[in-house]
């Protein structure tokens, strides 16, 4: 891009931002989880040219419920990155988990996409994924395994991996939540985690633990030799972890657009997508908002599915 078109596309968005919206007002990005989190870690990527595009403060908020961010003002100086847990694992099989994506939030695009890595403690000396199902076979009930959290994607990952491949390990439920499994995996205290890319990055470049499947559509470049979960056959977790934007339901359709172009244009960013990738996940952004919500439709029903044929229950 030559100088003067850059300087236009700057003025360009600066002037869309300034609409719509009081200008003593920042805009504040609801986040599920905590700083730490896949998302969140792009977010703080993002932030300085999301503060660039709408010329104002950014506020990111971690660990905000969804429940908030469906209460929230819906003018156009609020958005919610959340998910497929919450946004289409948790609506489709939990009764209880009573907010639904398309009607009481609006969404606006897919942001991420997270591949979710199997990794085995190092100390077990299994190097490949056939290496873990023999050993597994071979030592039945001594393997341990995290799903993370009950409600969590990874459950569902979990089951597909016991059930479809013959993996024989059992379920230590003393590892909740993500820092406390990765923390077991890298000791030996757990031998078994699935979570996403930017949690196990740091552990497989210490030596920890092994890197021996991705649910992903395609191989990491990061590990360029670990098979896809796909390519073992195993079809009902294809794509891992995702996160996507989106608002309250009352917000306009102008201030929807407004907020998806800013999305746009952060992660147009080379250096912004490139410290993205060093973390092991992609950007991908819907072609629309409509297209975005067909995304988690299908993503519903196929959890649905899921959860049914691993005998799955959240309530």
């Amino acid at each position: 891009m030559t100088r003067s078109a850059t300087l236009i596309t700057a003025c360009l968005a600066l002037s869309y931002s300034m609409a719509g919206f009081a200008q003593n007002s920042s805009i504040s990005i609801l986040t599920t989880y905590n700083a730490n989190g896949f998302a969140s870690r792009a977010l703080q990527l993002m932030e300085p040219a999301l503060e660039n595009y709408f010329n104002r403060p950014v506020e990111i908020q971690f660990g905000v419920g969804t429940d908030e961010a469906v209460s929230a003002p819906g003018d156009g100086t609020v958005f919610y990155v959340s998910t497929i847990g919450n946004m289409a694992l948790l609506p489709s099989i939990s009764e209880s988990f009573a907010i639904d994506p398309l009607t009481d939030l609006q969404p606006v695009t897919l942001l991420l996409a997270a591949p979710d890595v199997l990794v085995a403690h190092s100390g077990l000396g299994i190097s490949t994924l056939d290496e873990l199902i023999s050993y597994s076979q071979e030592h039945p009930g001594e393997l341990t395994y995290s799903h993370i959290a009950p409600r969590s994607i990874h459950r569902v990952e979990f089951a597909a991996l016991l059930d479809e491949l013959g993996i024989d390990a059992r379920l230590d439920e003393s590892a909740r939540g993500a820092a406390r499994a990765m923390e077991g995996v890298a000791n030996g205290g757990i031998d078994l985690v699935i979570t996403t890319s930017p949690y196990v990055a740091p552990l497989v470049e210490s030596g920890s633990v092994v890197p021996l499947a991705v649910a992903h559509p395609t191989r990491m470049p990061l590990y360029p030799e670990v098979p896809t979960l796909i390519e073992r056959g195993v079809s009902a977790v294809p794509h891992g972890s995702w996160a996507g934007v989106f608002v309250p339901a009352d917000t306009s359709q102008e201030d929807v657009i407004r907020i998806l172009e800013a999305v746009r244009y952060a992660t147009d960013d080379p250096s912004v997508v490139s410290q993205i990738k060093e973390l092991g996940m992609d950007v991908s952004l819907s072609e629309s908002p409509d297209g975005f919500a067909a995304f988690i439709e299908i993503e519903m029903a196929r959890l649905q599915q899921a959860a049914e044929r691993y005998g799955i229950k959240i309530d």
